[in-house]
């Protein structure tokens, strides 16, 4: 036999809804903190774990980006080689979410300032020493030839027993540089001569 039912009658769900809300409700809390809070809600931070740094989804403060100091050091020392620092430290702070352009200030304004300082230096305070240095070796080397190659003696007539030579002006365009030289003489007369010679000691007599 069969049973007509009219359309009200027929189930509007599945015949497992019933089933599946009553073995749900038997469950209980569901673990982990329970149902998912609707998208949009303060709770619902799906998708944080998908970032770097999820603190930065959440709204937390933004790690610090690395000092820009050793920059400036190791560009003040190393010039131009203290770029690589300032590439490493800048995508470091690209990483963190930070401006880079501190870390090309910095190597900018310590590549122009340790250039002038050591250009300084170099100009007035190693290259004076050198020249000083170089023209002490070069007094030597005079006295040492005008005492022993016998010119003076043989324009005195006598051995000369002691004598020393300081130089008077500046080294020239032509590389002679003027000295006043002084002897004892053997029979206890003294000489003077007024020479020119170059970086070698080679002298001349002048006027």
């Amino acid at each position: 036999m069969t049973v007509q039912m009219s359309h009200n009658e027929y189930p509007a769900a599945p015949p497992w809804v019933g089933k599946q809300e009553a073995e749900t409700a038997e469950l209980g809390p569901l673990p982990f903190g329970g149902t998912v809070p609707p998208y949009g809600s303060p709770e619902n931070k799906h998708g944080g774990l998908l970032v770097r740094f999820p603190h930065a989804m959440a709204g937390d403060v933004r790690p610090p980006g690395p000092s820009w100091r050793p920059v400036v050091g190791w560009t003040f020392f190393l010039s131009v080689l203290g770029v690589g620092s300032a590439i490493r430290r800048s995508g470091q702070a690209r990483v963190y979410g930070r401006s880079p352009a501190a870390y090309w200030v910095a190597f900018l304004a310590a590549l122009l300032g340790g250039a002038a300082f050591w250009w300084v230096l170099i100009a007035e305070v190693a290259l004076p020493i050198y020249q000083n240095a170089r023209e002490d070796r070069a007094t030597a080397a005079v006295q040492e030839k005008v005492l022993s190659d016998g010119r003076v003696e043989a324009a005195v007539g006598t051995t000369v027993k002691t004598g020393g030579c300081v130089p008077v002006g500046d080294r020239g365009a032509d590389g002679l540089r003027p000295y006043d030289c002084t002897f004892q003489l053997a029979d206890g007369r003294s000489a003077a001569i007024h020479i020119e010679a170059d970086t070698d000691g080679v002298w001349k007599t002048v006027a």
